[in-house]
């Protein structure tokens, strides 16, 4: 390994916690549990709450800088909350854009922040302007039903490549996508299970949770060819989580039912540091190459910071 992720603050949400995404450098993190979103700083002080009255929001996409916040709830409401600063917290405004009965598997967001795409549990996919504008869809109220389930999505930081995965019970499917066109880029055909995807900088590729069973997972990195993996890492336990860093080419994943954060080079494949949190993890986020936030499914969201070899200020 090479460097260190040390835990810096615990906040304690008390409840299921989702979803995390955080602001560049991680100042600002926001939080999808159980009852809602809350958003804190790097102390763990809470400064915005959404919606008034409970609801599970299972899906978070966000601007770098945070002034957009995409809220994606489990009964299939999309929302967006525009965020401004204040001196007591965030001044919040909720917009609805789209609404998917109880269907709303992924949620992703071009790092440009102009379009985002839907992963349904059902036989669907949705790519939506950030107004809440559909460009397209396949969908099988449409007659347009693709031949997979539980799609996974992810989009490159340009929103030009769109990567899909599906979670049905037979083969499934992985491929990357014209955004707009939907033509295929690339594409295979798997017998495991695409759990998770996340984007590789630069637009190199993507990686996939690929799971087989309950027992164990496996990470892939494939361009957009989808041929030859570029890298794979196996693990002895199931990857419940994965996200990617925008600025650097590190990808972290939360690995067992200890919750095991990993920090990844996307490059190789190699494990640079891993920390447990001793409960699962159920959403990543990683920032400025150091700034790592994860939350659990016993209700807390842990603050950790990468320290590399290398000295940084």
């Amino acid at each position: 390994m090479s460097g260190k992720l040390e835990v810096r603050r615990w906040v304690r949400i008390g409840q299921p916690v989702y979803a995390v995404v955080q602001s560049m450098e991680g100042q600002y993190i926001a939080v999808g549990a159980e009852q809602g979103v809350k958003i804190f700083d790097l102390t763990g002080v809470e400064l915005a709450a959404f919606p008034a009255t409970p609801m599970p929001v299972h899906q978070l996409a966000a601007v770098p800088d945070l002034a957009q916040l995409y809220v994606g709830a489990r009964q299939g409401q999309l929302f967006r909350l525009d965020l401004e600063r204040t001196a007591a917290g965030f001044d919040l405004a909720a917009r609805s854009l789209y609404l998917c009965e109880n269907d709303l598997h992924t949620l992703a967001l071009a790092a440009d922040g102009q379009i985002m795409a839907l992963g349904h549990l059902s036989s669907a996919l949705t790519l939506l302007h950030v107004d809440g504008e559909l460009l397209w869809r396949r969908h099988p109220q449409d007659g347009t039903a693709t031949e997979g389930r539980m799609w996974t999505v992810a989009l490159d930081g340009a929103g030009q490549t769109l990567y899909i995965g599906s979670a049905d019970t037979g083969t499934n499917r992985l491929a990357a996508l014209d955004a707009q066109s939907r033509a295929a880029h690339g594409h295979c055909y798997l017998q495991a299970r695409v759990t998770a995807l996340a984007p590789l900088d630069n637009g190199r590729g993507v990686a996939a949770v690929l799971a087989q069973d309950v027992y164990s997972g496996r990470l892939v990195a494939y361009d957009n060819r989808m041929a030859t993996p570029l890298w794979e890492c196996d693990f002895d336990e199931p990857v419940t989580a994965l996200a990617a860093d925008e600025q650097e080419p590190l990808l972290v994943a939360g690995v067992g039912y200890e919750g095991h954060v990993t920090l990844i080079d996307s490059c190789t494949g190699d494990v640079l540091a891993c920390e447990p949190v001793k409960s699962v993890v159920n959403g990543l986020a990683i920032s400025d190459g150091r700034s790592v936030a994860a939350v659990t499914q016993d209700g807390n969201l842990v603050l950790m910071h990468y320290l590399p070899e290398e000295f940084r200020l």
